[in-house]
């Protein structure tokens, strides 16, 4: 048989069974019934290993889809090995949490997987919008959890057209007499289960060992199928229904694409975008200025403020607690607002001839964003002072991360502005690692007892 042929054939089939796995442990259950508990230093753990199984089946999957529908051969593209490895890893982070503690990471993580799951679909059959991880990530996104897994949706039923046999005449006898054979096979394995268990049964009655071995593994058996909840069952195999037609959708429609749609797609957004720069310079300027500017001020007035959080000095009569808090939240905002303009001003701003930033736009732009990295040292001093008297907790270490990626951000921004070559790439890479990365930490730091 045809090599992709039989990929073809298992991802078919494999479809409703990773649905009913999606279903069974992670919508319906979380993944409670196939928990393990120990140590780690000197921290407990729970091991959640719901989300590991589903995201390894997951990949095989779609591996034989992309190799059946795309023929595809050899390794998948570097792109989709990147993603699946965050999709293993964000997996392992979800499934490792310390017992007996709320965390805000697993379910992060848990999030971050199904992110990760639909971009490694589109990067393993090259669909990407940008070729590969570029600004149109969102568009990319989009794409894959509604696009492509809806318009997908019939695809569940036509692929089984994968198991005809085309009617191939070969001497006196044609594929379509093999009907005949599979029918003889099935009824014969019929019979020989029929009369194996009578056989069993004829020695069991003789032999008390064989008797007492048949009871213990089907009294277990009829134990364990008492204790099932049928509506419980019947409820996952209805649900799991739609989610195979979407699951197998998104693999399928993706792996039968060329790619062009997508190319047309992304020069329609690129056009709509050039379309859309039409604020004159001068405004640009007045309004990029206001914000330096303005920055500025704000760092000559507030100097022992900034300053407050490298010293360890709290304004008199406030809590530390509150004190980092705020000041976090209110210069993570900052950051997100310049983030925000500087998106303003590629969207909206003119630029010249040839498509790059005038000089006075980099001064700007640079500016912006070199105060964005203050605050965002400024911010991390914030949370290391609440860090350093408080402890550990998984949400400090998410604000780190948080903060961390934001300051990068300006860096990228900086780099892309002046050098005229964007660095969107990087800056999601490194935003996914460090948060990977970030997760391992916050496990070291409880088995460690910090």
């Amino acid at each position: 048989m045809n090599k992709n042929m039989t990929f073809q054939r298992l991802g078919v089939l494999l479809a409703y069974p990773l649905a009913y796995t999606y279903i069974r442990l992670i919508f319906f259950t979380f993944g409670h019934e196939i928990k393990l508990y120990g140590m780690i230093g000197q921290g407990e753990f729970e091991f959640n290993l719901a989300y590991p199984i589903f995201t390894i089946f997951f990949i095989l999957v779609n591996e034989f889809v992309r190799r059946g529908r795309r023929e595809a051969t050899g390794m998948p593209p570097k792109g989709a090995i990147f993603w699946y490895l965050m999709m293993i890893l964000s997996s392992v982070t979800a499934a490792i949490n310390p017992q007996g503690e709320y965390s805000s990471l697993p379910e992060v993580s848990v999030f971050a997987m199904h992110l990760c799951a639909v971009y490694s679909v589109l990067a393993s059959n090259e669909l990407l919008l940008g070729g590969k991880t570029s600004g149109f990530i969102i568009a990319d996104l989009i794409h894959g959890f509604y696009v492509k897994s809806f318009a997908g949706f019939p695809n569940f039923v036509i692929d089984w057209g994968s198991f005809r046999k085309p009617q191939v005449i070969t001497g006196e006898t044609t594929e379509g007499d093999t009907r005949k054979n599979r029918i003889s096979a099935v009824v014969f394995v019929g019979v020989m289960i029929l009369l194996m268990i009578i056989s069993v049964n004829l020695m069991s009655s003789i032999d008390p060992d064989i008797k007492r071995f048949i009871n213990n593994i089907f009294g277990s058996l009829f134990d364990y199928l008492g204790k099932i909840d049928a509506a419980d069952i019947i409820a996952r195999l209805v649900f799991a229904v739609p989610v195979c037609f979407y699951l197998y959708g998104l693999m399928s429609r993706s792996a039968k694409s060329d790619g062009s749609r997508e190319k047309n797609f992304a020069q329609w957004l690129l056009r709509v975008k050039g379309k859309g720069k039409t604020v004159s310079s001068t405004l640009v300027y007045i309004a990029s200025g206001i914000f330096v500017v303005g920055y500025i001020l704000f760092f000559v007035k507030r100097f022992t403020y900034m300053l407050g959080g490298f010293a360890g000095d709290v304004p008199e009569g406030m809590l530390v607690s509150k004190y980092a808090i705020n000041g976090f939240w209110e210069l993570v905002g900052i950051m997100a607002v310049n983030l925000c303009v500087y998106i303003a001003i590629i969207l909206l701003g003119k630029t010249d001839s040839d498509g790059k930033f005038s000089l006075p736009s980099k001064i700007l732009v640079t500016l912006l964003m070199i105060e964005s990295i203050i605050f965002a040292a400024m911010s991390m001093s914030k949370i290391c002072l609440y860090y350093s008297i408080y402890g550990y907790t998984p949400k400090r270490i998410l604000a780190m991360w948080a903060t961390l990626s934001l300051g990068f951000a300006a860096i990228m921004t900086i780099l892309t502005v002046n050098k005229g070559k964007p660095h969107f790439r990087a800056g999601v890479i490194f935003t996914t690692i460090s948060y990977i990365a970030i997760c391992f930490l916050s496990i070291v730091l409880v088995a460690i007892g910090a």
